[in-house]
């Protein structure tokens, strides 16, 4: 019979799956419903070993939290971990109405996604059946069964995946695979929860590539943007799929649209691009001039002439501002009495779901 510590008092209720079994626990010490999930299969240790690895070392809203690890007997490995309950988002999903309410949902998997894999880690079966919204409102990912780490060992000799949510390349043998499987799975993910189903090419094994993308298709009035970065996320070309981090940012542009805001101070002088005061033109007589608009989305240079430069390199009309950033009027060659510096801060509100 299996042992567990004694400040872990099962609930009664259990699940299992493919690779083990979890039982709802609480922990009479911390106060909290916890989940312990188990592995006896020695042929899974490594696969269980492998997600205590990645989930010991991240620290993310958008993925559940290892608390403990037990070594229940020489066969079976557990794992304490968060417990979110209620329905995945496969069982819970209602299609979406409003492309901010949908956005949201993207922003926070693929800020779950981003942090994975600023860890070199890579989560392998990413799909709305791994996710779960907390009492908060969160959507956490969950399941590491098929995590490994992401270099040159990322390698398998068999087909481990979810169909439909699979990348491609995951269809050939052997292969090296890397973090964009994770991006095409949370494009597939993207169009699953925008429509409630999938296509029947992608469904196929392997999937079939649309020419034309899937996004801007939908009901939802979705920008142009993020169509077409949701649609590079089902590139049948791994190289050619945008990073998860740069997924998130975008989805953060649009869902702060018009709420951003920046600090522009030159020669003593400060000023405040924001929705209401959307531009804003400087100079030092005729060395250099530089505009500055914001768009809703992003600060950009609209206009310059002369010798401009951001963080000391070249600037050219439509280049967008880096966070915060010094711009200068005058070439670096210059002596510091013949250029003028400029500051510029963005602050970013916090998004709120």
């Amino acid at each position: 019979m299996r042992q567990i510590p004694a400040r872990y008092a099962s609930s009664g209720n259990a699940m299992s799956g493919g690779m083990g079994s979890v039982i709802v626990c609480r922990d009479a010490i911390l106060e909290r419903p916890v989940a312990i999930k188990f592995i006896s299969s020695a042929a899974h240790k490594r696969r269980m070993d492998d997600e205590v690895a990645a989930l010991l070392k991240l620290r993310s809203k958008h993925v559940v939290q290892v608390y403990d690890v037990l070594a229940a007997d020489p066969d079976e490995i557990g794992i304490v971990q968060e417990f979110i309950d209620g329905q995945d988002l496969f069982q819970s999903h209602v299609v979406p109405t409003a492309a901010d309410a949908y956005y949201k949902q993207l922003w926070q998997i693929a800020s779950g996604i981003a942090d994975i894999h600023e860890l070199g880690v890579i989560h392998r079966d990413i799909k709305p059946n791994n996710m779960k919204t907390d009492p908060e409102g969160v959507i956490k990912i969950f399941d590491f069964g098929l995590a490994r780490d992401d270099g040159a060992s990322a390698k398998t000799k068999s087909f481990v995946g979810t169909r439909g949510f699979a990348a491609p390349e995951l269809y050939k043998s052997p292969f090296s695979f890397t973090k964009a499987v994770d991006t095409y799975a949370f494009g597939a993910t993207a169009l699953y929860l925008a429509t409630g189903s999938l296509p029947n090419g992608m469904m196929k094994q392997p999937p079939e590539v649309s020419p034309k993308g899937y996004f801007g298709l939908l009901a939802l009035n979705i920008g142009d943007e993020i169509a077409r970065l949701l649609n590079s996320c089902l590139s049948g070309n791994p190289t050619k799929r945008p990073s998860m981090r740069d997924v998130r940012n975008a989805l953060a542009r649009h869902i702060l649209f018009d709420r951003h805001r920046a600090l522009v101070v030159y020669q003593g002088k400060a000023s405040v691009l924001d929705a209401k005061n959307r531009a804003v033109s400087l100079s030092f007589g005729d060395i250099g001039k530089i505009a500055i608009r914001y768009d809703g989305l992003s600060f950009v240079v609209d206009g310059v002439s002369g010798e401009v430069q951001i963080n000391n390199l070249l600037v050219t009309a439509g280049s967008p501002l880096p966070g915060a950033c010094v711009v200068a009027l005058g070439g670096s060659h210059r002596r510091s009495v013949e250029r003028r510096f400029i500051t510029f801060d963005i602050s970013h509100p916090e998004i709120v779901l």
